[in-house]
């Protein structure tokens, strides 16, 4: 090979590195986020109030708040790792939003309209943030003080809700400690904000630090053990629900840390909602306190509804549940106002139960990134890739597919016709890491006792031993 046949090659190398379009990904690493955004981002508020504190005359009926009136959510993505392309289309045109390069801890903000699906793609892993409504009255912008509350738990730099390196976009209004990092494993915990500000901590086993952040940086927390990071507030007038991850990798599973409240409102259809395919036991522990708060049986098929009294609690389960924090929207006297915008997964052949709230207008979105089969409350439905399957009745609901599924949830009250979500913030999770199991060495708490798994192995040593004494009797007889 000449010399000035070498000088084309790399000529055209560094012309092909310098000028492809950003939107060259190879398919053996792309990463896909799928979601929707709210089509009313506003908030209806009853008109008459009545003396007390938190009722109201329902029958003067509700009126728009203007100033909640809001046209956009406001994507919030940052790169796990250096030189990730990212790209943001809309659904089903495929047309181009937005497309960047970024390096770690790099962000990338995207004003998607009010009732546009979407899809994010990229060649590396990154932190997907869907947040809506105004604030204060002012459009919802990255360079304001302060933002809507996440009610969300993060994902790792492996793609999963547990891990040891997370990078995300915060956000949170002016005061408060709504980001919560709750320990699985003893570790060393290190937060760094974009600016280069740092905190270390050590942290126990089912522990848990509060954090207040600053709205719209990017923090990266690394931890020497296995940690998941949540944020938002359960109980209370306006909450929003939650599906609740398992540590166990996905959404169906025996072990569940979340946070809770000590108070719940009295006037709201709220709580948490455990379902199961099987009669199941459930504990239901404090990790402060290391107190049993509550015995539950879920019969097959069916599911409970519970209101734990704990700032963070450990759910576990003889067999696979799912557990969500669920508002039903329910509307009396005085008047509650449950929405939410939040994401579950489904793992290929593991079929998965959800509960979808009852009082409220529910929309819910199935997103397939391959060719599906999924049999959705036993109906056999055929999604080819790319697509989504919709979901618009509160109550019970189960899914089996042969693929990985993306589920994302919508709702807002029945009570007005024309209520809308004023506010909703959320982790969007990757349609390739839905499958991840994470190597979690789980703690038991004190007085818990220990798992299932140790229980039999101890119930095998005591079998082993008294076998042993019972025959060196009989040898030592001649027996």
């Amino acid at each position: 090979m000449t010399f000035k046949f070498k000088l084309v090659i790399l000529i055209i190398l560094v012309f092909s590195a310098l000028f492809c379009p950003l939107s060259l990904i190879s398919s053996a690493d792309e990463y896909v986020y799928y979601g929707a955004v709210p089509s009313r981002i506003y908030y209806a508020k009853p008109r008459g109030a009545l003396p007390g504190q938190g009722e109201y005359d329902l029958s003067k009926g509700f009126t728009i708040d203007p100033s909640s009136i809001a046209n956009y959510g406001l994507l919030c993505i940052a790169a796990t790792e250096n030189d990730t392309i990212v790209r943001v289309y809309e659904m089903p045109s495929n047309r181009l939003i937005s497309e960047c390069r970024l390096n770690r801890m790099g962000k990338h903000f995207v004003k998607i309209r009010n009732g546009t699906l979407f899809k994010v793609v990229s060649n590396k892993i990154l932190s997907v943030l869907l947040v809506g409504g105004n604030v204060a009255g002012r459009e919802l912008e990255p360079n304001l003080p302060e933002a809507p509350v996440a009610q969300t738990f993060y994902t790792s730099t492996e793609g999963s809700f547990v891990g040891r390196e997370f990078v995300f976009i915060a956000c949170q209004g002016l005061t408060g400690t709504p980001f919560k990092i709750i320990a699985l494993e003893d570790a060393d915990v290190t937060v760094m904000r974009e600016d280069g500000w740092k905190l270390t901590f050590k942290m126990q086993a089912n522990s848990y630090e509060v954090l207040q952040l600053v709205p719209f940086r990017a923090y990266r927390v690394k931890a020497t053990g296995n940690i998941m990071i949540q944020s938002g507030w359960m109980g209370g007038r306006y909450t929003r629900s939650l599906f609740i991850p398992t540590p166990q990798g996905g959404f169906m599973g025996t072990i569940f840390y979340t946070a809770a409240t000590r108070r719940y409102w009295p006037a709201s259809d709220d709580g948490f909602r455990i379902s199961s395919l099987e009669d199941a036991k459930v504990e239901i522990w404090d990790i402060e306190t290391k107190n049993l708060i509550q015995k539950v049986t879920v019969r097959a098929g069916r599911g409970v509804s519970v209101k734990p009294r704990a700032n963070v609690i450990l759910v576990r389960s003889d067999k696979p549940i799912m557990l969500e924090y669920i508002n039903n929207g329910t509307v009396g006297r005085e008047f509650s106002y449950g929405a939410g915008v939040t994401y579950f997964t489904v793992k290929p052949n593991e079929e998965t139960v959800f509960f979808l709230p009852t009082n409220s207008t529910v929309q819910t979105y199935i997103f397939a990134y391959k060719e599906t089969v999924a049999y959705i409350d036993d109906v056999p439905i055929k999604m080819p890739a790319d697509s989504y399957y919709m979901i618009k009745t509160g109550g019970f609901h189960r899914i089996r597919s042969n693929r990985e599924l993306i589920v994302q949830l919508i709702h807002w009250p029945l009570t007005p016709p024309f209520q809308g979500i004023e506010s909703f913030g959320t982790i969007i999770p990757c349609a390739q890491t839905i499958s991840i199991k994470p190597k979690v060495k789980f703690t038991p708490l004190r007085g818990e006792g220990f798992p299932l798994t140790h229980l039999a192995a101890a119930a095998i040593s005591i079998v082993v031993i008294v076998t042993v004494i019972l025959f060196m009797r009989k040898y030592r007889r001649g027996i």
